[in-house]
């Protein structure tokens, strides 16, 4: 194995690459550190901001800092190897915290510089593959065809053993969605129609008061008072079999914010989960009601759930 040259930094988590003698970028895994490393000898540059979690009102903790990439001794002046570096963060990150929407959100924004590292980003992708193919195909409101994008097709048809002469892709995924150990996310669709309020004005008034004396301090508890309230929230993504419209409705309520703020319970229904996906939710376990939740992200776009 190649000594491992280049760092990928993402919050606490650190991902190791290498460069071979003929230029060949190798991807050397997760890099487990006892402390904090000490890069003051690397060349350092940050991540393309095409993720950023100034996009978000709220964004899960897993996600909310920057990356940088740090290098030494090793040529990576490339444009394909600098900009896939420099785009590999957010999506290795994404596959960490298994906001497999987020992953092929990002794999999408970015697919051709992606593509010019096809069997670096399937394996990157490999263990989440067949989550992020039913996430972006069938879990959020703009959906793609799994034909659009192949090396993610790919990589989830190997995950997932898919035959297409002994079943259809929704069969596999059901298959996979009865068998899941690890979480996927899915966009709330239909939310114009419900009263949750995600971005209430009061949260926005905290900062009306500062004050120049510390000014970092202050920003750092309103910034944590914020963060702490969206995680503190109660999800719930559950079945309706009783609804007219749709048996296999599945839908999200989530904690009530105004009540929340004031001290008091109650939950509203924010939305539901896109019909294609769960209609595949439903077939892998009819008789499953309950799907917990947790909010993920908040964005001015959409919110997005895990189950």
């Amino acid at each position: 194995m190649n000594k491992t040259q280049i760092f990928i930094e993402a919050g606490k988590n650190y991902y190791g690459f290498s460069m071979s003698m003929t230029g060949q970028l190798d991807y050397q895994g997760k890099q487990e550190f006892v402390k904090k490393p000490d890069f003051s000898d690397y060349e350092r540059i940050v991540s393309s901001p095409y993720f950023t979690p100034c996009y978000y009102a709220y964004l899960d903790e897993k996600l909310n800092h920057k990356c940088a990439v740090y290098f030494k001794d090793v040529d990576i002046s490339n444009p394909d190897v600098i900009s896939f570096l420099t785009h590999a963060g957010p999506l290795l990150d994404a596959v960490e915290a298994g906001d497999t929407l987020l992953a092929g959100e990002l794999y999408l924004r970015r697919r051709d510089v992606f593509n010019r590292h096809s069997q670096l980003t399937k394996y990157i992708i490999g263990k989440a593959a067949a989550g992020i193919l039913f996430s972006i195909c069938f879990g959020r409101m703009n959906t793609i065809a799994p034909e659009a994008i192949p090396l993610v097709f790919d990589a989830a048809k190997e995950q997932l053993s898919f035959d297409p002469a002994k079943e259809t892709l929704e069969q596999a995924l059901v298959r996979y969605l009865a068998e899941r150990k690890e979480n996927i996310t899915v966009q709330i669709v239909g939310t114009q129609h419900y009263d949750w309020n995600p971005c209430p004005p009061y949260l926005e008034n905290l900062a009306n008061n500062i004050k120049a004396e510390n000014l970092p301090g202050q920003m750092e508890a309103i910034r944590k008072a914020v963060h702490d309230f969206y995680a503190g929230l109660e999800c719930s993504v559950q079945a309706e079999p009783y609804n007219g419209a749709d048996k296999n409705a599945v839908a999200v309520f989530i904690e009530d914010t105004y009540s929340k703020f004031i001290g008091n319970c109650g939950m509203k229904k924010a939305g539901y989960i896109r019909a294609t996906g769960a209609k595949l939710l439903r077939d892998a376990q009819p008789k499953k009601l309950g799907y917990g939740g947790q909010l993920m992200r908040i964005s001015a776009h959409d919110i997005v759930v895990r189950i």
